[in-house]
């Protein structure tokens, strides 16, 4: 996903220079990509190949999917799990019953249709520390509309309660998402679940100290109308631990990513993959393999919570699946599975 973005801000750049250079993109740019994950969670676990492309030279051929590849993964306690693609998509897929165990090692190896090899280090899966909870408290969050105004969101911001042991060096990673129950007055279905998957992390470390502590960490603010009370709204927030390696590749991920361009930001840099080519060692390969202890935890919020008096009822006179959505969301009129667990 990185790598798009960064194309993606490399032509909005060249579009807005008054004098653009045309630089030749003679060499060659399909480099292999590797973006896939051994972690505590069930399998199967999913091992995706692309290639970057260059956008100019049209004598440089390329396939976006890397197909018909071997992939392998070995454990240091001897299993190798041959990974099978699913309909030549560039997707690998381990079994069912392939899961990653606290304290083991996983190696990734690739070999590619022409004969090309690539071996990744090998990687601990580190246990992630303990997550005692997840807080919320009401407030406000101005922000940027699409019309360029500064308005104000009230809502909550979500924290983390973290316990982190002594003499333990600790690395992690938080994504979220959350989903809520929306009635309408128009023709049914009028009742439906609105998901919304925020595409933003958070990456935390801790370096080794000779106390127990417990930390508080902000993680994000969610915005709130008087709709989404209809029921609740269930907070999910899944963490994963992360090696150093992997800390410092979301990171400069983040850094890359998210960071809006001002004087004091960090610049830009090269993020370098733990996966290198046998085959030829000079060769450019990007992404991480990674591996993780993954804990999800839940907080639901209920309108009780919210201080002000809100209205949960809707005008929208028209099927809920109709409804306008959120950025990053989606809209069902199937309850989740786990709505009421």
């Amino acid at each position: 996903m990185y790598i798009s973005f960064v194309l993606a801000m490399g032509a909005l750049t060249l579009q807005g220079c008054v004098d653009p250079y045309d630089y030749p993109f003679e060499e060659k740019t399909n480099y292999l990509v590797v973006d896939g994950a051994i972690t505590t969670e069930p399998g199967p676990h999913k091992i995706t190949l692309t290639t970057t492309r260059n956008i100019k030279n049209e004598k440089n051929a390329f396939r976006l999917r890397v197909q018909n590849a071997r992939v392998t993964v070995a454990t240091s306690s001897g299993r190798v799990e041959r990974l099978a693609e699913q309909d030549r998509s560039g997707v690998y897929y381990t079994s069912d019953d392939f899961r990653g165990e606290v304290g083991e090692k996983y190696q990734l190896k690739i070999v590619l249709e022409d004969g090309r090899e690539y071996l990744s280090d090998s990687v601990e899966l580190l246990a992630m520390p303990y997550i005692d909870s997840i807080g919320i408290k009401y407030g406000a969050e101005k922000y940027v509309s699409k019309l360029n105004s500064t308005l104000e969101s009230t809502g909550f911001f979500v924290d983390a309660f973290v316990k982190i042991q002594a003499n333990q060096s600790s690395y992690f990673r938080a994504e979220w998402h959350y989903t809520y129950l929306l009635n309408t007055n128009g023709a049914a279905p009028n009742t439906c679940w609105v998901n919304v998957v925020p595409v933003v992390y958070r990456v935390f470390s801790y370096e080794a100290s000779g106390s127990n502590s417990s930390k508080q960490h902000p993680l994000f603010f969610l915005p709130v109308r008087g709709v989404m009370f209809a029921e609740k709204i269930k907070v999910k927030v899944i963490f994963s631990s992360q090696t150093l390696s992997s800390y410092q590749f979301w990171s400069s991920v983040y850094n890359t990513t998210y960071n809006q361009g001002g004087i004091f930001d960090p610049t830009p840099a090269f993020i370098p993959s733990n996966i290198h080519s046998l085959t030829d060692p000079a060769e450019i390969v990007l992404g991480q393999f990674l591996t993780s202890d993954v804990k999800t935890i839940v907080r639901e919020i209920y309108a009780q919570d919210f201080p002000e008096r809100v209205d949960t009822g809707s005008p929208w006179a028209d099927i809920c699946l109709r409804y306008p959505r959120e950025d990053h969301s989606t809209i069902t009129d199937i309850e989740p599975h786990d709505w009421n667990e």
